[in-house]
């Protein structure tokens, strides 16, 4: 009886659990006034925040934007980098796209997420949105990409 009654509780709460998400700067702003009722900190709080409210999207659109075109032409082309990578371990893969943005592990493999433009399909495209080395046993099994 217990556990019956058990369950359904578990259900319903994990249901109304909400997180609250702040997706702009006014909603931000009206919940550290409610909150502090201290306008200073509140101003000094969003300047710390805008980058924090960014979507990933308008990060790298600022990232892109502050490219010049000589950074845009040497970015690695992405038939060069699927073709050199392969077998390759990860000091190469360090010292030729350089650290990775973000590393998951899974199983046996490891995944170097480099959110920044590094590659491009040819020298008129615009940079990838995302190259994922993937490693497995210290070597680089495959190399996927996002394309813009």
């Amino acid at each position: 009886m217990k556990q019956s009654l058990l369950i359904p509780i578990i259900v319903l709460s994990l249901q109304c659990a909400k997180t609250v998400q702040v997706k702009n700067q006014d909603n931000l702003f009206e919940n550290c006034m409610k909150t502090f009722h201290d306008e200073e900190k509140c101003k000094e709080f969003m300047s710390n925040s805008v980058k924090d409210i960014q979507s990933d999207e308008q990060r790298r659109d600022e990232e892109l934007a502050k490219l010049t075109e000589e950074q845009l032409a040497g970015l690695k082309l992405r038939k060069e980098i699927k073709d050199k990578l392969p077998g390759k371990n990860g000091n190469f893969v360090k010292e030729y796209l350089g650290d990775p943005d973000e590393v998951k592990r899974g199983g046996d493999r490891e995944y170097w997420i480099y959110k920044r433009p590094v590659s491009k399909f040819d020298t008129e495209s615009l940079p990838d949105k995302e190259i994922t080395v993937i490693f497995r046993r210290s070597f680089v099994e495959k190399v996927d990409h996002k394309k813009p």
